[in-house]
């Protein structure tokens, strides 16, 4: 008897940001590649994202939520996380690159920021389906 079986797995994971005035402006880039021998269907992406985040752009277009308005000291509403829903079946091999733009308070850019890969087909390593990357703030 064969099992289906796509290895998806999170191989990068970056977050750059840049400080202006109290706010860090973070650009997160996540990479996730198919490396087994059955394509991969109905991927999600989840990245979970550090207090205070405002989310300005994803790339390609994602779900955003939730949207809780400004708290004392927040000087916007914030969300908490973002799915990227894979358009299409990925072939085994192939890798899926998005990008995350947001913008956060200074006092929580030390906060990680998380991501969670699935899909519909069994993944034999799902230990790999996880990555999280601490935010490196540009020098001035």
């Amino acid at each position: 008897m064969e099992v289906s079986a796509a290895d998806l797995k999170i191989t990068e994971m970056t977050c750059e940001g840049v400080k202006s005035g109290d706010k860090v402006t973070v650009t997160t880039s996540i990479k996730v590649h198919n490396d087994h021998d059955d394509n991969a269907r109905h991927i999600q992406v989840v990245v979970v994202l550090a207090p205070t985040s405002r989310v300005v752009s994803t790339t390609p277009g994602a779900v955003v939520g939730p949207a809780y308005p400004p708290t004392a000291g927040s000087p916007w509403a914030t969300n908490g996380y973002v799915i990227f829903l894979h358009p299409d079946t990925m072939d085994v091999g192939a890798t899926f690159s998005m990008t995350l733009v947001t913008e956060m308070l200074e006092t929580y850019a030390g906060q990680p920021i998380a991501a969670f890969v699935f899909g519909s087909v069994p993944d034999p390593n799902p230990g790999n389906n996880c990555r999280t990357a601490t935010i490196t703030i540009a020098k001035c």
